[in-house]
């Protein structure tokens, strides 16, 4: 079994990292949550494109679209 870290360039480590500090933030109640979610959001359309899933792309749309929804309405 052949491992690499960095097959796609690193985008899976980025959603990960990301994904581990939108929930921290998340539960500390931060607004600063959603923009994490944004850049999950994109990273895991970039790697739905390199992966050629049409479904993975079209469901960041839509979750970049209630990221940015949350960000504006969170008080």
């Amino acid at each position: 079994m052949d491992i690499d870290l960095l097959e796609y360039y690193g985008v899976d480590w980025l959603i990960f990292i990301f994904t581990l500090l939108q929930l921290w933030l998340l539960g500390e109640k931060k607004r600063s949550a959603w923009i994490a979610g944004g850049v999950i959001a994109i990273a895991a359309g970039v790697l739905g494109w390199m992966i050629g899933s049409f479904a993975l792309v079209l469901m960041n749309i839509v979750f970049l679209f209630f990221d940015i929804w949350n960000y504006v309405k969170w008080k």
